[in-house]
């Protein structure tokens, strides 16, 4: 069996969204072989931190949290979509989306990974149209990856408390709101090649959260 990891690895002080309600990463050895007799650490992360998923909870008002998200739309056949000749700010379009066969789970590939670890990663990054986000529900997807930080567009600034709640992160709303899975932060999309691709991606259980790290890994074959 083939398998890619695509999940960056949680570790202290890592890249987070820099906004009041993201919380750092920490990591604090608890237990120690040669006192305790066992290694334990404490991890303290945001339900957004690195690799993670959305739950419909995270924008929508009485939303599903991440543990009613049906396991089902978490594992199966994915179809990957080269998009690294968007650019800085560069959009997905509706236009563009209808040359393209839609599948249940979808992966966006920008090549956005390169920027990991640098302030650049949260910055002007491409993203998906309203109308685009439209096409994608109406051809009834139910998972869509990326390796960006959002879908929607960088240059919103939503930390401006006179901000419009219309105007704050109106694709995650279009598709959170019909319970499409967001997975965000994917990593090493460089690495796959070719065709016949399959998903794995299963957050923490969580009761009640809006959202939760994630191992996202692509599989393909079978076991030897």
């Amino acid at each position: 069996m083939e398998i890619i990891d695509l999940a960056y690895e949680i570790e202290e002080k890592m890249s987070i969204f820099d906004a009041p309600w993201h919380a750092p990463v920490t990591i604090t050895q608890m237990g120690r072989i040669d006192c305790e007799g066992r290694e334990t650490r404490r991890v303290c992360l945001g339900t957004h931190a690195g690799t993670h998923m959305d739950a419909p909870l995270h924008f929508i008002p009485g939303g599903d949290p991440v543990g009613r998200i049906p396991l089902e739309k978490l594992i199966g056949p994915v179809t990957i979509v080269d998009l690294t000749h968007l650019g800085k700010n560069g959009v997905v379009t509706r236009e563009m989306l209808a040359d393209i066969t839609v599948t249940e789970r979808m992966i966006f590939y920008f090549g956005w990974g390169r920027h990991w670890k640098t302030p650049q990663f949260f910055h002007d990054y491409p993203w998906i149209s309203p109308g685009a986000a439209d096409y994608l529900i109406s051809n009834k997807i139910v998972f869509l990856g990326m390796d960006t930080p959002s879908p929607d567009d960088s240059r919103i600034n939503i930390r401006d408390p006179g901000l419009d709640r219309a105007c704050d992160s109106p694709v995650h709303k279009l598709l959170l709101g019909n319970r499409i899975v967001l997975v965000e932060y994917l990593a090493h999309l460089d690495r796959v090649k070719g065709s016949g691709w399959n998903l794995a991606a299963f957050p923490l259980n969580i009761r009640g959260a809006d959202g939760s790290p994630v191992r996202v890994c692509l599989f393909r074959g079978g076991p030897r």
